[in-house]
């Protein structure tokens, strides 16, 4: 511990002089103090003392202490929590023994470390010490997902090894291998599964279009695999809510069989359409769960066009027009606005790279698109003319006073209501990199609703990224910046796929190109769910005016098959409704909401499925490989589940995984010091008191 001053150490001389004077004029000098020589000297030195130390702080001293602070290791577990490890012939160990040997491995370890067990499958789920509680409930597994949250959550803490207990099958997120690649700490693998080959029929994916224009067929593949069962045949169904639409007979060659059967399925009458598929049960097969499967198809009655028109050739063009084309629902031309020669009111929606511009201000083409209510999306960029821009009534003003551009990263808007937008996608897009955005002033109307907000340089803003808006029935969305190309390359390179971006994308084009719902009362929600994602809904409610309010309540009425009904109420956010029904069991559900606006009953009714994940019982071979070589690149070790308590004696053993000691300065004002403060209140108070035994005053 140190004495640090803002100002110069030698002015503490004048603090003593100023004490010692101060003590002279009071018992020196003054006539009326009449002690004796001895207590003159005590009394006098008390206050003395007293008066430079207040004196002192006046140079503002400050305590510099150095603490030591001893940051113990922290050992992770990675638990896997999916179906597929107890869905093997040991299912009996892994529901009973196993998580007894799994508790008592994360408390011996928490003797003596710091111990955060996370369960991982769906997501990963932080999860207490005491009680891991494994179920293996869990419809998909990301294994890699938990190395970006650890360098995300534990940068600057003391991580001592990750514990990782999995089959090493994963059906979501990138290859565990290269995610480990990026750590600084050992990784102990425990195989669970198998990895020899089972005894089993399943079907291993299915490859459909989830949407298909009315009176078409619609091509479907169903890969199915089995293992060991070499001479055996099975048949393929596959029906519908009416019967049997298409059936094969399979004869199984080899000890490791796979086939691709190919059909096609009719799609007579508009709406979703749920198909079956089942395979022959056969004796001695390991589960029976991956026999049957199910997939949903989209029959619509015509494809809605969509236009891409841009100023020039830019990389977001391509990104966006990739998109677009996965759904079947979409039929998508792409020109420059020189080339771009059809009739603005034959597209449901039309997207706008950069224009209007200074060179293209293309007022012919945008007065059709307002003049015929044709939803359009607008991307701002270096080339766009602004002031053009602003008199489109897009709900959207930006003023730029010098011609210079931001780097701005997305923000997601929590209040956003117009459609859902998954947790891994929201998740996702504080790390995208950044989009071109005009510096300058922005301003977004009333009727505007924000989908994204502008993070400059770390910042949070209330500058739009992305909004939407609605005029006169004319629906229009603004991305205020280039570089969605980018967000396409991220998004592979972390995820090994396009889906954050293609959600993105396809989320908006089917808000833009929906035709609006003019009825007061107006309810959306998605036509399918997983059956491990939340049952979503939103609705709104509007006056004559047309002005969005929630003041009066609405109820939801959920019905399943035969007597399974759900009720709840929708909460209030903003000016809108939102309701989270949570997870449903797989099925076809009908629902009805109602609400009451003064005289007015208003209802709304409709139907959505909850689709089953089948991935984890699809493949049981566990991955042993990986694991092992996950364990070798960080410097761990792997194990089978037998070896599940050396994992204990392997950690204990590192030398590496020790406590480290890190030193922290400490700096605090003199004044704020109690112990300072009695010292002077001591002094002058054992002179007050010597005065008084002494007669004085």
């Amino acid at each position: 511990m140190s004495l640090l001053t803002q100002y110069p150490f030698w002015l503490a001389v004048f603090a003593v002089l100023l004490g010692v004077g101060y003590a002279l004029f009071l018992y020196h000098k003054n006539e009326n103090v009449v002690f004796e020589k001895r207590s003159r000297i005590v009394m006098a030195s008390l206050r003395g003392v007293a008066m430079a130390l207040l004196a002192f702080l006046l140079l503002a001293p400050m305590l510099k202490m150095i603490r030591k602070q001893t940051d113990k290791p922290v050992i992770i577990f990675s638990i896997d929590n999916s179906e597929s490890i107890a869905s093997g012939k040991d299912a009996a160990y892994y529901t009973r023994d196993y998580p007894r040997q799994l508790q008592k491995v994360v408390n011996d370890l928490a003797k003596q470390y710091d111990v955060d067990a996370y369960l991982v499958g769906d997501e990963n789920k932080l999860v207490d010490n005491e009680n891991v509680g494994v179920d293996f409930s869990d419809k998909s597994t990301n294994l890699s997902a938990l190395f970006d949250d650890i360098n995300l959550l534990y940068s600057s803490r003391n991580v001592g090894a990750v514990v990782m207990l999995t089959d090493g099958i994963y059906n979501i997120g990138s290859n565990p291998y290269y995610a480990a690649q990026k750590a600084n700490f050992p990784v102990y693998t425990v195989g669970l599964g198998s990895d020899e080959q089972a005894t089993d029929l399943f079907i291993a994916d299915i490859v459909h279009n989830k949407e298909v224009l009315k009176g078409n067929r619609a091509p479907v593949e169903v890969k199915v695999q089995a293992g060991k069962l070499s001479g055996k045949t099975a048949k393929l169904t596959v029906s519908d809510d009416h019967g049997e639409v298409f059936s094969k007979t399979l004869q199984i060659s080899g000890n490791q069989y796979f086939e691709t059967v190919s059909f096609l399925v009719d799609a007579e009458k508009p709406g979703l359409k749920r198909f079956k598929v089942d395979l022959d049960e056969l004796d001695g097969e390991i589960t029976h769960k991956n026999n049957h499967a199910q997939f949903f198809i989209r029959v619509i009655e015509s494809k809605d066009k969509i236009a891409v028109v841009y100023e020039a050739p830019h990389p977001d063009v391509a990104a966006i027009r990739s998109a677009l084309e996965l759904s079947d629902n979409y039929d998508v031309t792409v020109a420059s606005v020189e080339e771009f020669k059809a009739n603005p009111a034959d597209f449901g929606l039309i997207v706008l790279h950069q224009l209007p511009s200074q060179k293209h201000p293309a007022s012919s083409l945008l007065s059709q698109i307002r003049q015929n209510g044709v939803s359009a999306l607008y991307i701002i960029g270096t080339q766009t003319e602004l002031n053009a821009f602003n008199g489109l009534n897009t709900g959207l003003q930006i003023t730029q006073s010098k011609n210079m551009t931001n780097n701005a990263t997305a923000s997601y808007n929590s209040n956003f209501m117009l459609f859902s937008f998954s947790e891994e996608a929201q998740q996702l897009l504080p790390t995208l990199p950044p989009l071109q955005t005009p510096f300058g002033t922005y301003k977004a109307s009333v009727s505007s609703n924000l989908f994204m907000t502008q993070k400059i340089s770390g910042v949070e803003t209330k500058y739009p990224l992305f909004l939407f808006n609605d005029v006169n029935g004319a629906k229009t969305g603004v991305v205020s910046g280039t570089g969605l190309w980018a967000w396409k390359v991220y998004d592979y390179v972390n995820n090994q796929n396009h889906d954050a971006f293609n959600e993105i994308v396809n989320k908006t084009a089917l808000f833009l190109v929906a035709k609006n719902d003019k009825s007061p009362f107006r309810v959306r929600h998605n036509a399918v769910f997983a059956e491990n994602a939340p049952v979503e809904f939103s609705a709104e409610l509007h006056n004559e005016s047309g002005e969005l309010l929630n003041t009066p309540d609405v109820k939801l009425t959920v019905k399943g098959s035969g007597d399974t009904a759900y009720d709840a109420q929708f909460s209030k956010q903003n000016n809108a409704y939102y309701l989270n029904m949570g997870e449903l069991p797989v099925g076809t559900y009908t629902w009805t909401a109602k609400t009451q606006l003064g005289n007015k009953t208003y209802e709304k009714s409709g139907s959505f499925s909850v689709q089953e994940i089948f991935v984890e019982t699809a493949n049981l071979v566990a991955d042993f490989d990986m694991l092992k070589s996950v364990a070798q690149t960080t410097g761990g070790k792997f194990f089978t589940r037998n070896e599940l308590e050396k994992v204990v004696k392997e950690i204990k053993a590192n030398e590496n995984i020790k406590p480290v000691a890190s030193y922290q300065k400490k700096y605090s004002m003199l004044l704020n010091s109690p112990w300072y403060l009695a010292l002077i209140v001591l002094l002058l108070g054992i002179e007050w008191f010597l005065r008084k035994w002494h007669g004085g005053m």
